[in-house]
C-alpha cells in the first residue's frame, strides 16, 4: 500500500468516529484475550532464564529406569562420573531443593533452599548482585559454610544493606556466612520458584540429608552446559555410552539405568507435557474470542462499506480501478484493526498481571511475572494485522463490485441477498463460537461445583492444616515423636479446638506414598500397590472417618510394641474377600503389621478416582519427622493462627511458623487446573457472549437500514407494527438458530478433548447444552428487540420517501 492510501484511510476513519471506535474496541477485546494468554506462555516457555548466560546451551539430564520411565534423580557419585572432562559437557552441576527454616536477624521463616554442587553458578553463567557466588572450593566439608541469598531475600531480610555480605544467616539452626547476593529474579533453572538461599552439598551438612554420598541414594537433579558443537542428540549418545560404565561400577543401583537429555526451558520437564496441553486449550479459547470479535467487526465494516457504494461508484466512474478501490478500503480496515491491536495490547498489560494473584496452596508462594514484554506486543500487533488482512478484505471486495452504473442510479439502497447472507453467516459463526465457549465454561463450572460437593471420605469443614517439619532443626525420630506429642496436646488445649492430630501425607494433598503389600509369603511382584500414610492418635476422629470394624490408633501403639495398621474397605476386600481382616497380618517392604481396624473408603489423590486401597500406619511407630498438623475448630482463622504460632515458639523458638490453610483450600490443589480453566473460559465466554449480542443487534439494525423502504411499503398496505416486529425477530431468530445448531455440533466434537479435566459431568451433558441454548435464546431476544422495535415504529410515509 502507498503512503497516500494510509492518509486517505485516516481521513475517512475520522469522518465516522462512532463506527471506528466500535471496531477498535471490539478488535481490542479479542486481541487482549489472546495477548493475555500468550503473556503466560511467553513467561513460562519463551522468556530466557533471568541471570543465566546463553540458556540455549543448557540441558537437563534425567535418569531413566528399565521400564522406560524418565525424570528420575541421580546419586552424588553418579553426578561425579557424568561430569568427567571427557563427557559432552563443559560443565555439569547437580542440585536439590529443600524446605528450610531461615533466620536472619528476626524470627525464622519457611523458605526454599537449593543445595548445589560448587560449580552450579559457573555452569549457569550467573553473576552476583553483590559479593561473590559459590564455587567448588566452598564444596569442601572443611570449608567455612557459605551461602548465597536471593536478591529478594537480601532486600526483605537485610534491607538491601551492602554489609550483608559477611554476615551470618541461620538455616535450620546452622550458621552460614553470606558470601554474595544472586542476580535479580534469579531462580536457577525453574521460573517462579521462590528460592531464598543456595548452599553447597559439602557445606550443607545434615541439611542435605544422610547418605548423600551413597550410589543407592538418588536425590539430585542435573543441569549441564553442552560443549561447543555438541548437540542434544550427541550428548544423549555420549551418556548412553557412559551408562554401562556406571552399571559395572554399581551393578545394583544402576542396573538398566539410562539417561535422558532435554533442553532447559525454566519449566519442570515432568510437568511440561500436561501443562502444554492445558495452555493449548486456554489459547484455543482465547482465539475463539478473537474470532468472534473479527466476525463482529466484519459485519460493521461491511455495513459501512455498503453505505458508501455511491462513493465507490463515483470513484470508479472517474477512472479508479477495482484494485485501487479495494486497496483504499483495505487500508481503512487494516488501520482500524491495528488501532484495535494497540488497545488490546494495552489491556493485556492490566489483565496478564491479574493471573499472578491466583493463590496456590503451597507452603511458600510461587513468584511468577506475567507482565507482557516485547514478544507479547509483537504477537498482539501481528494477530491484529493478520486478522485485519483476513477479515478486512471481505467488506472491501463486496463494496467494490463492478456494477458501477447501479451505484450511481440508486437512491436509498435495498438489502442485497448475497450481502445479507454473508453478514448472516458471520453472525451465525459468532453464535456458534459463543456456544462452544459457554459450553466449555459451564462444564468446568460444573466440575468445580461437583468437586466441592463431592464426598472426599472425611469432613473437611472446620478443619485447618499446617505443615510441621522438625527435620529442619535436626530432630531425630525419637525427639520428633515426643515433640509432636507435646504439640498436639498443646493445640488441643486451645480454646475452641475440639480435636487435633497429625498425618503424613494427608488425603488429597500435594504428596503421596505408595507401597506393594500382600499376604505373608506372597510373591512381591504380584502384590497390589496401595497408598500408605502415617497418622496420629485421633486421626479418624478428627477427620470424622468412620472406623467400621475394630479400633483406631491410641497411645498404646508406641515404638517397641507390635506394629499395627488400619486398612480401608477396598484393601480389606482385595486381600481378604468375604473374610474378617481383623488380627490378620500384612507384609510390606518395611516388615509386617497386624490389622487392628477397617476404615471407610475415601478419596486419596483425586476426587474422581476409582476406589483404591489405603494402609494407615501409626505415626507413633514411624520414624518420620515431617507431618501435617490437622486441627478441628479453633474459632476464627486469625485467632487460630495466633494460637498456633505461640505453640510453635513453645515447642522450639527456632521452628519457623507454618502456613495455616483451611482444609477446603488445602485439598483444592487437586482441582487447580479445572479452577483455572473454568475462570479463564468463563471470562472469555462472557466476553464472547457480549460480542455476539452486539453482532446480533448490529445485524438487525443493518437489515432495517437497508430495507427501510420495503418496511414502509409493508406498513402502507396494512402490516401492523406487531407484524413488522415479529418479521424482524423471526429473521434474526433463524440466523441465531442456525448458529446455535452449528455451535452445539462443534461443542459436542471439540469438548471431547476436555474429558480428562471433567468430573461428574459428561462432555455432551444435555442440561449444559440446554442451559447454553437458553442463554443464547434470551441474548438473541434482548439484542434484537430494540432495533426490531425501532423498525416497527417507522412512519410509513417517511420510510417511502427515504433515499
Amino acid at each position: 500500500m502507498k503512503t497516500g492510501d494510509w492518509k486517505l484511510a485516516v481521513r475517512n476513519v475520522r469522518r465516522a468516529p462512532g463506527a471506528a471506535l466500535a471496531v477498535i474496541l471490539t478488535v481490542g477485546i479479542g486481541v487482549a484475550a489472546t495477548a493475555t494468554i500468550f503473556a503466560v506462555v511467553d513467561a513460562l516457555y519463551l522468556r530466557p532464564l533471568p541471570g543465566v548466560e546463553r540458556p540455549s546451551e543448557l540441558v537437563n539430564v534425567h535418569a531413566t529406569s528399565p521400564d522406560g520411565s524418565t525424570f528420575h534423580s541421580v546419586s552424588y557419585p553418579a553426578w561425579k562420573a557424568l561430569a568427567a572432562p571427557d563427557g559432552p559437557f563443559s560443565g555439569l552441576s547437580a542440585f536439590s531443593s529443600r524446605l528450610v527454616s531461615v533466620g536472619a536477624g528476626g524470627d525464622p521463616r519457611l523458605a526454599i533452599a537449593q543445595i548445589v554442587t560448587g560449580n552450579y553458578f559457573q555452569v549457569l553463567g550467573s553473576s552476583p548482585t553483590l559479593g561473590r557466588l559459590l564455587n567448588p572450593s566452598d564444596d569442601s566439608p572443611s570449608a567455612q559454610p557459605a551461602a548465597v541469598v536471593s536478591e529478594a531475600a537480601w532486600r526483605d531480610r537485610f534491607g538491601a544493606d551492602p554489609s550483608a555480605v559477611g554476615r551470618t544467616v541461620l538455616v535450620n539452626g546452622r550458621a552460614f556466612t553470606v558470601v554474595g547476593v544472586a542476580a535479580p529474579r534469579f531462580t536457577g533453572t525453574f521460573l517462579g520458584q521462590p528460592f531464598d538461599v543456595w548452599l553447597t552439598i559439602g557445606g550443607a551438612g545434615p541439611i542435605a540429608g544422610a547418605n548423600v554420598d551413597s550410589p543407592d541414594h538418588a536425590w539430585l537433579e542435573l543441569v549441564g552446559r553442552r560443549k561447543p558443537g555438541v548437540s542434544i542428540a550427541m550428548a544423549s549418545r555420549a551418556l548412553s555410552v557412559m551408562a554401562p560404565r556406571l552399571e559395572r561400577q554399581w551393578p545394583i543401583a544402576h542396573r538398566g539405568v539410562g539417561f535422558d537429555v532435554r533442553q532447559t526451558t525454566g519449566f519442570e520437564d515432568s510437568l511440561k507435557g500436561p501443562a502444554t496441553a492445558f495452555f493449548t486449550v486456554l489459547a484455543a479459547l482465547a482465539l475463539l474470542v478473537l474470532g468472534i470479535a473479527c466476525a463482529n467487526v466484519t459485519g460493521i465494516l461491511l455495513a459501512r462499506a455498503l453505505g458508501r457504494e455511491r462513493e465507490m461508484g463515483i470513484r470508479a466512474a472517474l477512472g479508479a480501478g477495482r484494485a485501487t478501490l479495494v486497496r483504499l478500503l483495505l487500508a481503512e480496515n487494516l488501520f482500524q484493526f491495528l488501532a484495535g491491536g494497540v488497545v488490546g495490547v494495552a489491556i493485556s498489560f492490566w489483565t496478564a498481571p491479574l493471573l499472578e494473584r491466583f493463590d496456590l496452596p503451597t507452603p511458600v508462594p510461587f513468584s511468577f511475572h506475567f507482565a507482557p514484554g516485547g514478544r507479547v506486543i509483537l504477537f498482539g500487533m501481528a494477530a491484529a494485522a493478520l486478522a485485519g488482512l483476513l477479515f478486512g478484505v471481505i467488506p472491501a471486495i463486496l463494496a467494490t463490485r463492478p456494477d458501477r452504473a447501479a451505484f450511481l442510479r440508486e437512491g436509498m439502497p435495498t438489502e442485497r441477498r448475497g450481502t445479507s447472507r454473508i453478514r448472516s453467516v458471520f453472525v451465525a459463526g459468532q453464535v456458534a463460537i459463543s456456544v462452544l465457549l459457554l459450553v466449555a465454561a459451564a462444564l468446568f463450572a460444573q466440575t468445580v461445583r461437583n468437586a466441592a460437593a463431592a464426598n472426599p471420605g472425611f469432613s473437611a469443614d472446620g478443619l485447618s492444616v499446617a505443615s510441621v517439619d522438625l527435620s529442619l532443626l535436626g530432630y531425630d525420630a525419637d525427639r520428633a515423636r515426643a515433640a509432636f506429642d507435646r504439640l498436639t496436646e498443646g493445640v488441643r488445649r486451645i480454646p475452641g479446638v475440639t480435636s487435633a492430630t497429625t498425618a503424613t501425607p494427608l488425603p488429597l494433598g500435594l504428596s503421596h506414598r505408595t507401597a506393594r503389600v500382600g499376604l505373608p509369603g506372597s510373591p512381591a511382584e504380584g502384590r497390589p500397590s496401595v497408598e500408605i500414610g502415617d497418622v496420629g492418635d485421633e486421626f479418624f476422629e478428627t477427620l470424622r472417618i468412620p472406623v467400621v470394624r475394630g479400633r483406631s490408633f491410641n497411645a498404646g501403639d508406641r515404638p517397641g510394641s507390635a506394629p499395627v495398621a488400619v486398612i480401608n474397605e477396598t484393601l480389606a476386600r482385595t486381600l481378604w474377600p468375604g473374610s474378617d481382616p481383623l488380627g490378620r497380618t500384612i507384609s510390606a517392604a518395611d516388615g509386617s503389621v497386624t490389622v487392628i481396624g477397617v476404615a471407610r473408603d475415601g478419596k486419596y489423590r483425586q476426587l474422581w478416582e476409582a476406589p483404591r486401597g489405603f494402609l494407615f500406619f501409626s505415626a507413633r511407630q514411624s520414624v518420620r519427622t515431617k507431618r501435617e498438623l490437622v486441627v478441628r475448630g479453633g474459632g476464627s482463622p486469625a485467632a487460630l493462627a495466633a494460637a498456633l504460632r505461640n505453640e510453635w515458639k513453645r515447642l522450639d523458638p527456632a521452628l519457623p511458623p507454618a502456613v495455616i490453610l483451611p482444609m477446603r483450600k488445602y485439598i483444592g490443589f487437586s482441582t487447580l487446573p479445572q479452577r483455572v480453566a473454568g475462570a479463564v473460559s468463563g471470562a472469555l465466554g462472557a466476553v464472547g457472549l457480549l460480542l455476539t449480542a452486539i453482532g446480533l443487534a448490529g445485524l438487525v439494525a443493518y437489515s432495517v437500514s437497508r430495507r427501510t423502504r420495503e418496511i414502509g411499503l409493508r406498513m402502507a398496505v396494512g402490516a401492523a407494527p406487531r407484524d413488522v416486529l415479529l418479521l424482524e425477530m423471526r429473521r434474526i431468530g433463524i440466523v441465531a438458530a442456525a448458529g446455535l445448531a452449528a455451535g452445539c455440533v462443534l461443542a459436542g466434537l471439540s469438548t471431547r478433548a476436555l474429558a480428562g479435566l471433567l468430573f461428574g459431568v459428561a462432555t455432551t451433558d444435555p442440561l449444559t447444552f440446554a442451559a447454553v441454548a437458553t442463554v443464547l435464546a434470551l441474548t438473541t431476544v434482548l439484542a434484537s428487540w430494540l432495533p426490531a422495535r425501532r423498525a416497527a415504529r417507522l412512519d410509513p410515509l417517511a420510510a417511502l420517501k427515504s433515499e
